[in-house]
């Protein structure tokens, strides 16, 4: 089974997964990793956590917020498992294609379609509105 994780620094990652179960809808496959959020929050011992849970069939796709912070970079310590992908600049075009492309068995083919759909989602919207009016005016 694929599972995803959302893991952020702060709550993002449950900001994210509530808008994503108001557009697709409860994902049972989806867990988050909110850290830092209490004094005492072990980073180290959540993320073991989390991987030791996974059975051996699982392939568990992270996405974390930032690349080089602390979040995704323990995380990368975890990369020698076969089972583990980890993906960083967390939005929610991202995990909304990814869910939406879950049943593709192809993991790379799966995180390559992804990112790509998500970069062109961003868009600066007052360049467009000003092509698309200078386009009408011829």
């Amino acid at each position: 089974m694929i599972k995803f994780l959302l893991a952020s620094h702060g709550s993002l990652a449950d900001g994210i997964y509530s808008s994503v179960k108001i557009i697709m809808g409860e994902q049972s496959n989806i867990s988050t990793l909110c850290a830092y959020m209490e004094e005492d929050f072990d980073l180290k011992k959540e993320v073991a956590k989390v991987i030791n849970e996974l059975a051996s069939e699982d392939k568990l796709i992270v996405i974390t917020d930032v690349f080089g912070g602390s979040v995704n970079n323990e995380f990368m310590t975890n990369l020698n498992k076969n089972n583990i992908y980890l993906i960083s600049g967390m939005n929610l075009p991202l995990v909304i294609e990814l869910i939406a492309d879950q049943g593709n068995d192809d993991i790379d083919s799966l995180i390559n379609n992804a990112l790509k759909s998500s970069k062109e989602s961003i868009r600066y919207c007052n360049r467009v509105i000003n092509s698309v009016q200078a386009d009408e005016e011829f």
